[in-house]
């Protein structure tokens, strides 16, 4: 009888194992896992990047225009990005992000970056006897991270943590736009090199806003089951 306990409780111990190995224990979100579909701590607040477009039409029309480098740097220090430029118009922040693979979940996309000429010492398979990469682009397309169409095939979760971690150190915030637009990207480290050489960035904030109404568009967007 004594060996039956104990033979039941190997059984136990092993089918629990067996459990932990056919379903993932990463299903609750964590700094590195922004895919989950059951928080563990459920977000009692409302979504905290394109806030006032969720209910009404929005105008991206700024009078006032300049990077910020602190909040680049605190972005780019989060897992799942690899480059990060923060633009502050007037109180609004516009941030664009080349993601990496240092976190799950960040995007729902297909690769649109063509890193096939690695393993082959080549930067663009497609012309392997060029390897100019243009020096004002950040992202190419072409041996390099992730870029992502659209903003809303970038998750939920990751960009909400991007939102608070922009509205955590700088409160006067007053809303938050994310894009890893490969064209967004290029343009807003276009206006960074500008900044980087002491310029100001004021006579560019007329075709800063027209990047930003083609790429969030200015018609409402409906939050999705996952954001709550």
């Amino acid at each position: 009888m004594r060996f039956n306990r104990i033979f039941l409780g190997i059984v136990c111990s092993s089918s629990l194992f067996g459990l932990c190995g056919c379903f993932s224990w990463y299903d609750y979100n964590s700094a590195s896992n922004y895919g989950s579909q059951r928080d563990e701590h459920r977000q009692d607040t409302s979504r905290a990047y394109q806030t006032a477009q969720q209910y009404t039409t929005v105008s991206h029309n700024h009078t006032r225009l300049e990077m910020n480098q602190f909040l680049s740097d605190q972005v780019a220090a989060m897992n799942g990005v690899n480059s990060a430029i923060v633009m502050m118009a007037d109180n609004t922040a516009y941030v664009a992000i080349i993601i990496d693979s240092t976190a799950s979940g960040t995007k729902s996309s297909t690769r649109e970056t063509n890193n096939g000429g690695t393993v082959r010492g080549l930067y663009n398979p497609a012309t392997p006897f060029n390897d100019y990469a243009d020096p004002n682009k950040l992202a190419t397309g072409t041996n390099s991270y992730e870029t992502v169409q659209h903003h809303e095939q970038i998750s939920h979760l990751f960009k909400q943590k991007i939102a608070e971690k922009i509205r955590s150190l700088q409160p006067t915030v007053v809303d938050v736009y994310i894009s890893a637009h490969r064209d967004y990207i290029n343009e807003l480290n276009r206006l960074a090199q500008e900044s980087w050489k002491g310029n100001d960035l004021t006579p560019y904030v007329k075709e800063f806003d027209a990047i930003s109404d083609y790429i969030f568009g200015t018609q409402p967007t409906i939050p999705t089951q996952s954001e709550g």
